[in-house]
C-alpha cells in the first residue's frame, strides 16, 4: 500500500502589542511542526493570553508560495464560520473555552501541506 507523507508547519508564536494601552497579547500554537501520512488527522492548538478573552479566533492556511487564506473563524458563542472552499468535514474547529481553540485537519493530503496561523480579535475583521 502506497502512502503519501504530508508536512504541515505551524506558526509557533505570534505577538502583537496594543501600544496605546501598553498591553501585550501573546498567541501560542502547537505543535510547531508535524509530519503526517496521507489519511491521518492532525490537531493544531491555539492559545491567547489576553486578560479579557477575545471574542473571535481565526484560522489561516498559507500554502507554499501563496498568500494567507482564511480557513474559519470561531466565536466565544461557539459559532464557527467557514470561508469558501473550506468545510467542517475537513477542518473541524473547537473552542472549549475562551482562551483555547483547536483545529483538526482530517484525512490529510498533499494539498494540506502548508503553514497554519491563528489570530484572536474582539472584532470580526478577518
Amino acid at each position: 500500500m502506497a502512502s503519501v507523507r504530508v508536512r504541515l508547519l505551524f506558526s509557533p508564536v505570534g505577538v502583537c502589542c496594543r501600544l496605546s494601552a501598553g498591553v501585550g497579547r501573546l498567541i501560542l500554537q502547537w505543535p510547531e511542526e508535524t509530519l503526517k501520512r496521507g489519511g491521518e488527522t492532525v490537531d493544531i492548538s491555539c492559545y491567547q493570553n489576553h486578560t479579557r478573552q477575545l471574542a473571535y479566533m481565526f484560522w489561516y492556511q498559507q500554502p507554499p508560495g501563496s498568500g494567507l487564506k482564511l480557513v474559519a473563524s470561531t466565536s466565544m458563542w461557539l459559532q464557527n464560520s467557514y470561508a469558501e472552499g473550506y468545510s467542517q468535514a475537513k477542518f473541524e474547529i473547537s473552542r472549549d473555552n475562551s482562551d483555547l481553540s483547536v483545529m483538526t485537519i482530517k484525512n490529510v493530503t498533499c494539498e494540506d501541506a502548508a503553514t497554519y496561523f491563528c489570530a484572536a480579535s474582539d472584532h470580526t475583521v478577518q
